[in-house]
């Protein structure tokens, strides 16, 4: 298990910034030397574009990235949770300014616990 947080500075459409979440998450995975189940978004229509030939100029890009990404490391295509099952995610990106460029590997924060209860739990 391993936790990651970055801050990005700018103005960023929100079907982007999750898209850039999930290729620094993965890329973060690739640096660990992780092999994942598969990647979580709590966006239906980013797993439509994965699947999709990604012809959504500005995303392609992004798209491409995480698609390749996830090729490399998962061995299940990109998976829509609902928000209310991505507790530990959301709560990391509300304190992404305090925790900026953190991360932990193989222990869990205090502040996490309850979220990953509920997330185990959903």
């Amino acid at each position: 298990m391993a936790v990651f947080a970055r801050t990005f500075i700018g103005n960023f459409a929100v079907k982007e910034a999750k898209l850039i979440a999930l290729r620094e998450g993965l890329e973060f995975a690739v640096r660990l030397n992780f092999q994942l189940v598969a990647a979580e978004v709590d966006s239906l229509s980013i797993v439509q574009d994965l699947e999709s030939d990604f012809t959504f100029p500005p995303l392609t890009e992004l798209l491409h990235d995480v698609s390749t990404l996830i090729h490399t490391l998962c061995r299940a295509p990109c998976q829509y949770i609902p928000r209310k099952g991505k507790c530990v995610a959301h709560e990391l990106a509300s304190v992404s300014f305090a925790l900026s460029n953190s991360f932990w590997t193989n222990c869990i924060s205090i502040f996490l616990s309850p979220h990953i209860r509920r997330d185990l739990s959903q």
